[in-house]
């Protein structure tokens, strides 16, 4: 017998939550021309928003694996944050305020995730159908 996929309409706060990742996987590919193409830094910017385009994909879509993979993207954000805080490039506080700005706006995403009980039941949902 074959399993007939119901379409259901996606929340409002998950298409919010999409446009933001967006904006973010944007905002990567913006500041791509302003990089060294094989630097550390070119390839933090295609990566984040390679993932975070695939990321935007699965939660527009609602697909099981997005709100984890989610969760993975934005602490890998952190987490490549932080350790640009570490590095002689980003003393100068000038340079600090894109990792920090980072960092807040992966921390704000994740304590949507988690805080809002509305976002991942419609990911469990999503798994069921």
């Amino acid at each position: 017998m074959r399993m007939k996929l119901v379409r259901r309409p996606r929340p409002r706060s998950i298409t919010t939550f999409a446009i933001f990742e967006l904006m973010g996987s944007l905002g990567c590919l913006v500041l791509l021309p302003f990089t060294v193409a094989g630097s550390r830094d070119f390839i933090a910017l295609l990566l984040g928003a390679v993932l975070g385009f695939v990321v935007v994909f699965g939660l527009w879509t609602v697909q099981y694996w997005a709100y984890w993979a989610t969760v993975v993207y934005e602490c890998s954000e952190v987490l490549y944050e932080l350790y640009l805080l570490t590095t002689p490039e980003y003393r100068n506080i000038i340079h600090m305020f894109g990792p920090i700005f980072g960092i807040a706006m992966s921390a704000l995403a994740l304590g949507y995730l988690f805080l809002d009980r509305s976002i991942k039941p419609v990911f469990n949902r999503a798994a069921l159908s």
